[in-house]
């Protein structure tokens, strides 16, 4: 069900520019700006309060022990120049929603027209006992498992998700990456992949699920499906669906919490539920997008696209002439592990679901541009134009 709103549909008029507050600094965050200055120009007035003046994309993370990826970082200084944001170094630790007032954590308050909530989630152990693979800041423990391997100390390795979460792409990735790796240097190791899954990356289509099945076999990943991992002792995988499997090592997806903003409603998860605009339920003027929102499927293309109906309906409410966006996502990526480039896409509806659609399933073509893992409309067109940076020297 939709969530009620409260929001007013007018235009802000001739007057002075609409205030958009922008809480967060990923791929969500990043697309609001350039897609707000581009559709609504100086009819707004872009602040952006966030922590980290770096925009990781972490999406190549998993390739980046294996050598198969870079994972790139922009600066966010660059970024909101561009754009003629306003950057504010700081923490939201609460919002007056009445008073359309956010306190900083420096003790220093800021006041919008518009807020939008893009704060992203925060991952956490989701099976007790395992090692989390989060992004790159858990390369290392990519590289020591690989090391293991090598020296024969491990005899299997199990890449498994818990309960609840429905992006799995990274298991597939580093399972496929693992086992080529130990195929290439023929060492006496197996590897398993268990998901809750009914059938691989089950968020994409039928097709794509054969396909990766195909790609699993070939690698000689053994594949567990319709169970979650529970916990891990004594040298063994517990399954939700009953019994253990022997195990040496466990790698696990994270479990997803949102961030809590006092003054923002969410759910039990820290989730913050939104309608089919990105608009929070009974709170004025306050939008959320990204992995932050209740929205199932938590990935940074997705995150640009809700961004890009909430610039939408901003851009409009400020007097631009702007068509709104379709209702409807479309998840791309590439899968990391396959010998040949591997790009995915399916359709899905505003609950997460996958919808029929004639376009193909799967590619080894990039059928967007640039052809990275993470598409947003603005803000990779952005990317193809700057320089990454540095982010130990920055």
């Amino acid at each position: 069900m939709a969530a009620r709103t409260s929001h007013p549909a007018e235009p802000a008029g001739q007057g002075a520019p609409l205030r958009v507050s922008v809480l967060g600094g990923g791929p969500a965050a990043a697309e609001l700006l350039l897609a707000l200055r581009a559709q609504a120009g100086e009819r707004v007035a872009l602040e952006l309060i966030t922590p980290d003046p770096l925009l990781p994309l972490r999406a190549a993370s998993t390739g980046a022990a294996f050598g198969k990826s870079t994972m790139e970082v922009y600066d966010l200084a660059e970024l909101t120049r561009d754009v003629g944001a306003t950057l504010r170094l700081d923490v939201a630790e609460a919002v007056a929603t009445r008073a359309r007032r956010i306190r900083l954590a420096s003790g220093a308050t800021a006041n919008y027209d518009v807020l939008v909530v893009a704060v992203g989630a925060r991952a956490r152990a989701g099976v007790p006992g395992a090692a989390v693979f989060r992004d790159q800041r858990d390369c290392r423990l990519i590289e020591d498992l690989l090391a293991d391997l090598r020296e024969s100390d491990v005899e299997r390795v199990a890449f498994a998700a818990p309960a609840g979460v429905a992006w799995t792409l990274p298991l597939y990735e580093l399972a496929l990456l693992t086992a080529g790796e130990i195929n290439r240097r023929g060492l006496p190791a197996e590897v398993v992949l268990v998901t809750p899954e009914r059938r691989p990356l089950e968020v994409f289509s039928s097709a794509t699920s054969s396909l990766v099945e195909s790609l699993l076999a070939d690698r000689g990943v053994r594949l567990l499906t319709g169970t979650a991992a529970t916990g891990v002792g004594h040298g063994r995988l517990e399954l939700r669906s009953g019994g253990s499997l022997a195990v040496d090592r466990v790698i696990a997806a994270p479990r997803l919490v949102g961030r809590r903003v006092a003054g923002i409603p969410t759910d039990w998860n820290a989730f913050i539920p939104t309608d089919g605009s990105g608009c929070v339920a009974d709170v004025p003027d306050v939008f959320a997008a990204g992995d932050v929102t209740t929205f199932p499927v938590k990935q940074g293309g997705l995150a640009t696209q809700q961004a890009d109906v909430i610039a939408a309906a901003l851009a409009r409410r400020a007097g631009a002439d702007v068509p709104a966006p379709p209702a409807r996502y479309v998840l791309r990526t590439r899968l990391l592990g396959p010998e040949q480039p591997l790009y995915l896409r399916t359709e899905l509806d505003g609950q997460g679901r996958v919808l029929s659609s004639t376009t193909p399933a799967f590619t080894d073509e990039p059928p967007w541009w640039p052809a990275a893992k993470l598409f947003g409309r603005h803000l990779s067109p952005w990317m193809a134009t700057h320089r990454a940076i540095d982010p130990v020297a920055a």
